[in-house]
Formats: structure tokens, sequence, C-alpha cells
């Protein structure tokens, strides 16, 4: 059964601790708004943030137990893991030292967030392609950023120019956000006010998941269908067949359960004229983004988005993905507000942030 619950604080980010501490990361945002505080005194007292959540009221079966028992032990056996690769790779780089400067910007960036492989490659990639011994540091500087700005490349927005009913579908796991981003999206093609736009979702796993989206459509005044099947999908293509861009949201489940085989997938890659945003949180380790985009591997073209930047202690994992995938980057999410909080990244930025200028 499903339970609505309302969280107040005096920031964004106080509000949402509540919600976290209390109903974990499977809880989905309905919305977010700024009230007054009660009482005569309330007017001129900072307005409050209010967060309200739908969550399943449901308890822990001994299988949940087992199940979360035996991922911690999964997690922990990986984090031993990536122990020892790390400390086998020091010790074989210890013949190949890098110049000073060099080794301090690697370490730098390893700070905040660069996989060590991933950093220690692009270094010793960069030490081999250029002489260092008669630059300074203004020079090695500025060689190391005009590196990682092509490394990280230009965002790739939304496509609009080849519309003909256009299908733009968002994958990714379970709690990354989704259906607030997709609302996002729509917002912003709404504000634009150029195309007609309609909603698909098939994540008909979470009762709160449909009635979020639903909520979104009655706001935006944007036709919602819901599927189950491959063969939904066609019928629904058939009643929005006087829309320019179809976005539809995907079933946000363990990664591990997807399959290429699901309808959803099957329907997809049988769709000529789409875009496909893969959804990844920021927040979540890269030992688990890797085996994410491991099992999304049988989708051959895609685009990044990454949501909860706000949240992130660095941004480490937007390089990390770039350099695993070799797939263009396009949006990142700073918070729950719909429509605003979406941008198109910006690799100025990220890459001052990875060196530490932000």
């Amino acid at each position: 059964m499903m339970r609505i619950k309302k969280y107040v604080g005096y920031t964004t980010h106080e509000a949402m601790n509540k919600l976290k501490k209390e109903l974990g990361s499977e809880a989905v945002i309905l919305s977010t708004r700024t009230i007054k505080q009660k009482g005569l005194l309330g007017f001129f007292k900072k307005p409050m943030v209010e967060i309200t959540a739908a969550y399943e009221n449901s308890r822990s079966n001994k299988g949940d137990l087992y199940d979360e028992r035996l991922n911690r032990i999964s997690y922990e056996l990986n984090v031993l893991k990536d122990m020892v690769q790390k400390i086998s790779s020091e010790v074989k780089d210890n013949g190949s030292k890098l110049p000073e400067q060099l080794e301090k910007y690697k370490h730098k960036l390893i700070e905040n967030g660069v996989d060590y492989s991933i950093a220690n490659s692009i270094f010793k990639r960069l030490n081999e392609q250029v002489n260092f011994e008669d630059k300074d540091n203004i020079k090695i500087k500025t060689i190391l950023r005009e590196t990682l700005l092509e490394y990280v490349g230009l965002a790739e927005p939304l496509n609009t120019d080849d519309l003909n009913q256009k299908l733009v579908f968002f994958i990714g796991p379970t709690g990354v956000g989704k259906t607030t981003t997709l609302a996002k999206i729509a917002g912003k093609l709404v504000m634009e006010g150029k195309y007609n736009i309609g909603l698909i979702t098939s994540d008909t796993y979470r009762i709160a998941a449909i009635e979020q989206l639903r909520v979104y459509s009655d706001i935006l005044q944007l036709p919602l269908k819901i599927i189950y099947n491959e063969e939904d999908m066609y019928k629904a293509l058939v009643n929005l067949n006087d829309k320019d861009i179809i976005l539809v949201d995907t079933a946000g489940r363990n990664h591990k359960e997807i399959q290429e085989g699901d309808e959803i997938f099957k329907a997809m890659n049988s769709i000529k004229n789409k875009e496909v945003f893969l959804v990844l949180s920021c927040t979540t380790e890269y030992k688990i983004l890797q085996s994410i985009i491991k099992q999304y591997n049988f989708i051959p073209d895609y685009k990044i988005i990454f949501t909860k930047v706000d949240e992130c202690e660095n941004l480490g994992n937007i390089l990390n993905v770039k350099m695993l995938t070799n797939k263009p980057l396009s949006y990142i999410t700073t918070g729950q507000n719909v429509p605003d909080d979406i941008e198109l990244i910006n690799r100025e930025k990220i890459v001052n942030s990875l060196l530490g200028e932000i």
C-alpha cells in the first residue's frame, strides 16, 4: 500500500536528509515547495522547504534480510578486491615515475573521485606524448586542462532537428531519478512551445512511479499512456501519432535483473527514430556504475545523464564514466525542482572541479 508523507526543513538538503533517514532511497519525491512558517511570527521568519514523498508501506521478510546481507558481503569483497588491485597497480607503477608536477595533479584528480587506474592511464599517456622537462607549472596545467576538456567532451542535448515523431527513452537502475529527470526535460520542451509532447511509462513495478508521472502530466497538460508489454507500446504510439516527441519512462529495477529480452527493450530496439538516455546517479560508487553500464552493453547508442550532482562530494564519476563508455555526456540534475534543476553538462566546470578550482 502506498503512503504519502511530508518532510520540512530550513533547506532542501535538510528536508532531504530527514526523508532519506526515515524512508531510504526507495521513496518517490512527488513535489518540493517553499512554505511559510505557521503563526503570527511566521511572516517574519525564513521560509521552510517542504518535500512530499510516496513510499511503499511493507515490511521486509526474511528473504529480503538474507539478500541484504548477501549484497553487503558481496560489496565488502569488491572493496577488498579493489584495494588489492590498487596496491598491485601502484607496485607496477613504481618503475615508471611521473614528473613531480604531474604526480601532484594525478593525486589531485584521485582525491576528487577519479578512479586510480583511469587517472594513471591519463597521466601515463600524457607523459609519453609531451616533454615536460622544459615546462613550468602554468604550462603544465594548461596542457592538462586542455587534455581533460577533450576527454570530457562537449555536452550533447536532446536532438530536436529530425523529429518525425521521435521517441526518447530514459533507462537506468532504480532510485536514480529517471521519472523526475524526464519531467524536467518535458517541462523545458513545453516551455519552448515548439513541439507536441506525449508521455509513456512502462514503470509498472512501482505504483508511486506511475502516480508521480501522472501528477507531472496533469501539471504540464500532456497525455500519458501506461504500457505493460511490447504490444501496448505500439497501441500507445497509435494513440500519440500526432506528437512530435514522446518521452518514455522505463522501469526502475535492480540493474542485475535487466535483460535484452525484456519487452520494453525489444520494442525500443525496433524503433528507428529514437534517442536513449542512460540515467545514473553521481553519488553511486564507481564500482557499481561499472556493473550498471555492463548490464546495458546490449544498447549500442545512448547519451548519459547524471542526477543528484548537488549531493556529490566530487565530480570524478563523470570523467570515470565518460572514459569507461566513450558515450556522449548530456545533462546533469542539481535538485528536485521541475523543470528548473537540470542543465547541460559544462565541461569547464567539471574540469575546474577535478583540478580543485571550485
